[in-house]
C-alpha cells in the first residue's frame, strides 16, 4: 500500500525529472511485492507459476530505479530514444528466460519447495542467465549511486538529506537479495526483498514530503545552469591552467567562428590572441576586436575545493553598440567644442574686417586670425582685388608664421574666381572638401551677392577632417569677407582723389535696355538707379515714344514689378529687378553707373569705378551674366564738385532759403563745407527728379540720404520738399 501510494504520486508530478521513472519503479515494486505474498501461500506447480509471473516485475525494478536516478541527478540525455531500448534487452530477456526456464534451466534449475513457519518457500540453484541479469542490474545501482554521490558533493551538500533517503531506499531491497541469493537468509530459500521494500516506501515518502523531493530538484539546478550557459548572448569560455580548451558555449562558437565541440581540446591561442588577456587579473577588463565587433573580455579563476587553480572562466561580452555610442559621444562633444572654437575664432575675424581699410590688410588679418593651432594649421588666402599675390600662413607654436604665397601642391587650383559668372556661382560658394595625404582642404569662395572676390583654402590635420556643419559656417564667412571687400571697394570709390570711367558696350539681349530697344525699336536712357529691398534695384527708364516697352519690361527674366510713371511726354518705366539689368553686376562690384543708353540692340554704359578696382575683374563679372559685353575704353578722371545749382531768380523762396546761411539762433554759420554738402544734396542721386515725385518714398529716402548728416538732410528735404516750415 505504501508504495503504490507512492506510485500515484509520483505520477502526478511526472512532469518533474524523474517523476514518471520513480512512478514505474513504484509500480514494479508493488507488483513484485504482491506476487511474492501469493507465491508464498501456494505449493507445487502454483509456486513456479507465480515465481514466474513475478520476474516480469523483477527484471524492471532495478532499471526503472536506475532511470529515476539517472534523470533526478540531471543526466536525462541517458533516457534518449535511442538508448532506452538498448538498456530493455536484459530484462526483456530475462522475463522471457524465466517464463520458459522449463525448456533450458538457464534462470535456475532443481527447484525444492520447503515449508517453514506456515510459509511455502522455493529453494533454486540458479542458471548462467540469472548471474547475467545479477550483475547488470547491481552495475546500474552502482552507475546510479555514483551519480548521487557526484551531484552531493558539486553542489556542496545542498542534496545531502534527498541523496542519503534515495540511497535507503534502494540500498534496503538491494541488501535484502543480496542476502537471499547468497544464501543467507534465516529461513531456507526466503526471498528477503519484498521487506526491504517497506525501508523503501519509509525513505522516499520522507524524501517526497519531508524534503520536497521534487521541488528541490538538483535536474532543475543542472539543466537551468545548462541551459542559462547554452541561451546567453555572451560569450563562455572555459580553459585549464595550460589554456586549453574545456568549454564554449554557443554565444563564444559564433564570436570565435568556430564549432564548440571541436574546439574542446585545443590551445586557447589558435582562437584569441591570450597576450591581450590577463589571466592573474581579477578585476581588469580587455577589449578584443575579431570581425568589425568590439568585445570586452572578462576573466575569472576557477579554485577546487582546496583553493588550488584548475583553470580560468572567459567572459566575452559585446559592446560593439557602447563603443560606437561613446566614440559618437565624443565625436560630438568635440564637434561641439571645435564650433565654439571656430565661432570665436570668425569673431575675431569679424573684428578684423571692421579694422581693416584696404584690401592687403583684409587679406593678412583674415589668414592671420584663422591659422590657429588644432583648427587651421594652414591658411591660403587670393582675391581677384589685389595686384598683389596671394597671401599664406601657417599656424606655428609662436603664431601665425608666413608660408610660400602659391596654393598647396595637394590642393587642385580652383577656377579664377574673377571669371565666374551667375551660373558658375552656386559651384563657387559651396565649400568644397578634399583629403590629401596629410591631412584635409577645404576651399571657400568669397563672395557678397553675386560676384566672387577670390577663394580661400583651409587645412586641418584633424582625424575627422571637416563636418557638414563647418563647412556651412566657412561658406558664411566667406560671404562676410566678400562684403567687406565690397565694403572696402565702395569707400575707396568714395574717397578716392582719382577715379577710373570705363566705356562698355553690350549687345546681350539678357540685358533689359538691350531688350527693350530692340521690342520698340526707339532709343532708350537710364534716367536713375535706387537700391531697393533684398538685392533688388528700382531703374527709372524713359524712351521719346509713348507707351513704349510695358509688356516687353514685364516679360524679362529678372523683373519683379514694371510701374509707367506719369511724364509730360514719352514713356517713363519704374522697373524693380533683381536681374537682367547691366546695373546689377556692376553695382554688385562697386562701381557707379554714370550713364546708359540703348538703341537698335545695343547698350552704351559708361561707368565709374575707384582707382585700385581691379577693371578686368569686373568686365569679367558682367560678362559672367551677359557675355555680349565688350570694354570699349578705360581713362583716369578727377572728381568735379559736382553739377552748378540752377540760379537763384529760378528757384522758389524755400529753395533759396535752404541754401542760405543758418540764421543767428541756430548758432551755425553756413560754411563752404556745407554749402559743398547742399550742391552734392542737389545732384547725389542718379533720379531725374520728375521721375522721383511718383517714386515709393521706401525706396527712395533710405538710398538718399542713408549716408547724409543731419545738416545735409535738411537742406535737402527744404529745397526739394519744401515741408519744413513747421518742424
Amino acid at each position: 500500500a505504501l508504495t503504490g501510494g507512492l506510485a500515484g504520486y509520483a505520477w502526478r508530478h511526472r512532469d518533474e525529472p524523474g517523476a514518471t521513472s520513480l512512478a514505474a519503479a513504484m509500480v514494479g515494486v508493488t507488483t513484485w511485492t504482491i506476487l511474492e505474498i501469493l507465491a508464498i501461500t501456494e505449493t507445487g506447480a502454483s509456486h513456479l507459476f507465480w515465481e514466474r509471473i513475478q520476474w516480469t516485475a523483477i527484471a524492471v525494478v532495478p532499471l526503472f530505479f536506475f532511470f529515476f536516478m539517472v534523470d533526478f541527478t540531471g543526466h536525462g540525455w541517458v533516457l534518449s530514444r535511442r538508448l532506452v531500448p538498448l538498456f530493455l534487452v536484459v530484462p526483456a530477456v530475462t522475463a522471457a528466460l524465466a517464463w520458459t526456464n522449463p525448456a533450458h534451466n538457464l534462470m535456475w534449475t532443481d527447484p525444492a519447495h520447503l515449508r517453514a513457519a506456515g510459509l511455502t518457500n522455493i529453494d533454486l540453484a540458479f542458471g548462467p542467465w540469472f548471474w547475467v541479469y545479477f550483475a547488470y542490474a547491481y552495475t546500474l545501482q552502482m552507475i546510479g549511486f555514483a551519480l548521487l554521490l557526484r551531484l552531493v558533493v558539486v553542489s556542496e551538500y545542498l542534496y545531502l538529506d534527498q541523496t542519503v533517503l534515495i540511497v535507503v531506499g534502494i540500498v534496503a531491497p538491494l541488501a535484502g537479495n543480496a542476502t537471499s541469493v547468497f544464501g543467507y537468509a534465516p529461513l531456507p530459500g526466503l526471498d528477503l526483498t519484498p521487506l526491504g521494500f517497506t525501508v523503501t516506501g519509509l525513505a522516499f515518502g520522507n524524501a517526497l514530503f519531508r524534503y520536497r523531493l521534487f521541488e528541490l530538484l538538483p535536474a532543475t539546478r543542472r539543466l537551468g545552469r545548462q541551459a542559462a550557459l547554452v541561451g546567453m548572448d555572451d560569450g563562455v569560455v572555459i580553459v585549464d591552467t595550460d589554456r586549453t580548451m574545456l568549454y564554449m558555449n554557443p554565444a563564444a562558437g559564433d564570436i570565435l567562428a568556430c564549432d564548440p565541440e571541436d574546439a574542446v581540446g585545443e590551445p586557447a591561442d589558435e582562437l584569441v590572441d591570450t597576450d591581450e588577456l590577463d589571466f592573474a587579473a581579477t578585476d581588469r577588463l580587455a577589449e578584443l576586436s575579431l570581425d568589425g565587433r568590439t568585445y570586452e573580455v572578462e576573466t575569472a579563476p576557477i579554485d577546487d575545493r582546496r583553493g588550488k587553480q584548475v583553470g580560468h572562466t572567459v567572459l566575452l561580452y559585446d559592446v560593439t553598440e557602447r563603443t560606437r555610442r561613446e566614440a559618437e559621444l565624443r565625436a560630438q562633444r568635440d564637434r561641439y567644442k571645435r564650433l565654439e572654437r571656430i565661432n570665436t575664432v570668425i569673431r575675431e575675424v569679424n573684428g578684423a574686417l571692421v579694422g581693416a581699410t584696404t584690401v592687403e590688410e583684409l587679406q593678412r588679418a583674415v589668414v592671420e586670425t584663422l591659422a590657429t593651432p588644432d583648427l587651421y594649421d594652414d591658411v591660403w588666402l587670393s582675391v581677384t582685388a589685389s595686384d598683389g599675390p596671394p597671401v599664406r600662413m601657417t599656424a606655428g607654436e609662436s603664431g601665425p608664421e608666413p608660408a610660400e604665397e602659391g596654393l598647396p601642391a595637394s590642393l587642385e587650383a580652383p577656377e579664377s574666381p574673377s571669371s565666374l559668372g551667375e551660373r558658375d556661382l552656386d559651384l563657387a560658394t559651396d565649400g568644397d572638401r578634399g583629403p590629401t595625404a596629410a591631412g584635409d582642404w577645404a576651399t571657400v569662395a568669397l563672395v557678397y551677392g553675386r560676384t566672387v572676390y577670390g577663394a580661400m583654402a583651409l587645412h586641418t590635420d584633424r582625424e575627422a577632417g571637416f563636418d557638414e556643419r563647418e563647412l556651412e559656417v566657412l561658406d558664411e564667412l566667406g560671404e562676410t569677407i566678400g562684403h567687406a571687400l565690397t565694403a572696402i571697394e565702395r569707400t575707396h570709390l568714395l574717397l578716392s582723389d582719382s577715379r577710373v570711367e570705363v566705356d562698355l558696350s553690350a549687345t546681350d539681349e539678357g540685358a533689359l535696355l538691350v531688350a527693350l530697344s530692340e521690342a520698340t525699336g526707339t532709343e532708350w536712357a537710364l534716367d536713375g538707379l535706387v537700391p531697393a529691398t533684398e538685392g533688388e534695384l528700382l531703374a527709372y527708364l524713359s524712351t521719346d515714344a509713348e507707351d513704349a516697352g510695358v509688356d516687353a519690361a514685364r516679360g524679362h527674366a529678372g523683373v519683379s514689378d514694371v510701374r509707367t510713371v506719369a511724364t509730360g511726354g514719352g514713356t517713363t518705366l519704374e522697373v524693380r529687378a533683381g536681374g537682367g539689368m547691366l546695373a546689377n553686376p556692376l553695382l554688385e562690384c562697386g562701381a557707379n553707373v554714370v550713364d546708359a543708353t540703348a538703341s537698335d540692340g545695343r547698350c552704351e554704359l559708361t561707368v565709374e569705378l575707384s582707382s585700385d578696382t581691379a577693371v578686368r575683374a569686373v568686365v569679367n563679372r558682367v560678362r559672367g551674366s551677359f557675355p555680349g559685353t565688350d570694354l570699349r575704353a578705360k581713362r583716369e578722371v578727377e572728381p568735379t564738385d559736382g553739377e552748378p545749382l540752377p540760379d537763384e531768380t529760378d528757384m522758389t523762396d524755400r529753395q533759396r532759403e535752404a541754401l542760405r546761411p543758418c540764421t543767428p539762433t541756430s548758432g551755425r554759420p553756413r560754411t563752404d563745407s556745407s554749402r559743398s554738402s547742399s550742391r552734392d544734396n542737389y545732384s547725389f542721386s542718379y533720379i531725374s527728379w520728375e521721375s522721383i515725385s511718383t517714386a515709393s518714398p521706401n525706396y527712395v529716402a533710405r538710398a538718399l540720404m542713408g549716408d547724409l548728416d543731419k545738416s545735409a538732410r535738411y537742406s535737402y528735404l527744404s529745397f526739394f520738399f519744401g515741408f519744413l516750415d513747421n518742424v
